[in-house]
C-alpha cells in the first residue's frame, strides 16, 4: 500500500500568529484534525512494523519506546517537514530551526511517564522572589510536537497533562501530585487521532497513567533553534545514515542539521 502521509498546508498568517502567541503565553496549543485518519492509521501500522523488526537494534527502549524513527521509515523522515508543523516550529524557534530528536511511545495499560517534570532541566531558573518570566522575552529552546496515533477521549486513556503558563515559572513543578501555577492546575490534552498539540519542554507536564484497556500510541518530534544540540541518541558520535539523506530537499536537509552558512537562527 502506498504511503498516505502528505506535505500538509501551512496555517494562514493570522492563525499562525495566534498559535505562536498562545505557545509563548500559555506554553502549549492544541490543533485538531491536522492529519486525516488514513494518514494516522498508516503511521501506526509502520510503528508496529518498526517494533517488530527493530527489537534488537538498540532503537527500542524498555520495550515500549522507540527513537530515530526517521532512520528506518521514510514516512517518519518526511513528517519532519510536514505543514503546519514545520511552519509553527520555524515561527517559534527561528527560520533555521532543526529537529532535535524524535521518539515514539507505545505504552500499554499501566505504563506511563507519570511524574510531573520539565524535560532536561530548568533552563532559565528564577531567584527567590521573582514571580515569573515575561513570555515576550522567553525563548522556546525545545518545542515538543505530539501526534497521538490513537484517540485519547478521556483521562483514563493516559493523555498528556500540563500546567498552563508554568514554562514562565523558572522552576521545577511545585507539587509532586497537583502542581499549580498562578492559580491554574493541570489540563489534559484530550484529543483524537489526527490532532496535534505542541508545548514548550519547560511546561510542567506528564503522561497521565494509562488506566484503559488499550495501548496508547504517541509520536513526538522536538524542534529547537539551530544553536541547540541535536540528540539523536542513544549512540556516541552519531552520524545520520546516508540513506536518510537520499532524495531530501534543502529544507529537510537543513532541519536534519545541514549548516546554512551566513544565516542566523
Amino acid at each position: 500500500m502506498d504511503a498516505v502521509v502528505h506535505r500538509g498546508s501551512p496555517l494562514a498568517p493570522g492563525h499562525l500568529q495566534s498559535v505562536v502567541d498562545k505557545v509563548r503565553r500559555e506554553g502549549y496549543v492544541h490543533l485538531p484534525g491536522v492529519f486525516d485518519v488514513a494518514e494516522v492509521d498508516e503511521l501506526r501500522e509502520h510503528v508496529d512494523r518498526i517494533f517488530d523488526e527493530q527489537a534488537d537494534s538498540g532503537r527500542i527502549l524498555e520495550g515500549w519506546a522507540a527513537v530515530r524513527l526517521f532512520e528506518v521509515d521514510q514516512l517518519f523522515r518526511d513528517i519532519i517537514v510536514r505543514e503546519p508543523i514545520i511552519g509553527i516550529a520555524e515561527a517559534l524557534c527561528g527560520r533555521t530551526c532543526r529537529l532535535i530528536a524524535d521518539s515514539l511511545l507505545r505504552n500499554p495499560p499501566g505504563v506511563a511517564v507519570s511524574n510531573w517534570h520539565v524535560d532536561d532541566t530548568v533552563y532559565f531558573p528564577l531567584p527567590e522572589g521573582a514571580p515569573r518570566h515575561d513570555p515576550r522575552l522567553l525563548p522556546v529552546v525545545h518545542l515538543n510536537v505530539a501526534i497521538p496515533l490513537t484517540d485519547i477521549p478521556s483521562v483514563e486513556y493516559g493523555p498528556t497533562q500540563l500546567v498552563p503558563g508554568s514554562h514562565r515559572s523558572g522552576s521545577d513543578p511545585n507539587d509532586a501530585d497537583q502542581p499549580t501555577f498562578e492559580g491554574h492546575g493541570a489540563v489534559s490534552m484530550i484529543s483524537k487521532r489526527g490532532d496535534i498539540y505542541m508545548h514548550s519542554n519547560q511546561v510542567w507536564h506528564r503522561g497521565a497513567p494509562n488506566e484503559s484497556d488499550r495501548t496508547r500510541y504517541f509520536f513526538q518530534l522536538i524542534y529547537g533553534p539551530a544553536w541547540v544540540a541535536q540528540r539523536f541518541y542513544t549512540d556516541i558520535n552519531y552520524a545520520i545514515p546516508d540513506h536518510v539523506l537520499d532524495g531530501a530537499d534543502e529544507q529537510l536537509l537543513r532541519v536534519l542539521g545541514k549548516p546554512i552558512l551566513g544565516v542566523g537562527s
